[in-house]
């Protein structure tokens, strides 16, 4: 699997989406996300795993987002 790490910012929380995917035989991408909400450096929620797959790196980052503002709002 290829990784591809990135973070957005919301409202003070570094959102974290450490995405990953493979190419299936078929040529095909699956992407996977693991997300992680951070102040700074300080690790607030530790990595959740997503518990879907998405077709391409741009579905992946958004629902990586989702996922993350979710998260950090119910920290709050």
């Amino acid at each position: 699997m290829t990784k591809h790490d990135i973070y957005d910012e919301h409202e003070g929380f570094r959102l974290w989406n450490y995405m990953e995917y493979e190419t299936l035989a078929s040529g095909q991408e699956v992407w996977r996300i693991n997300i992680e909400v951070k102040r700074v450096d300080e690790v607030l929620i530790p990595v959740v795993a997503g518990d879907q797959t998405y077709p391409d790196h741009g579905l992946a980052q958004v629902a990586g987002r989702e996922l993350g503002v979710k998260l950090a709002e119910a920290k709050r």
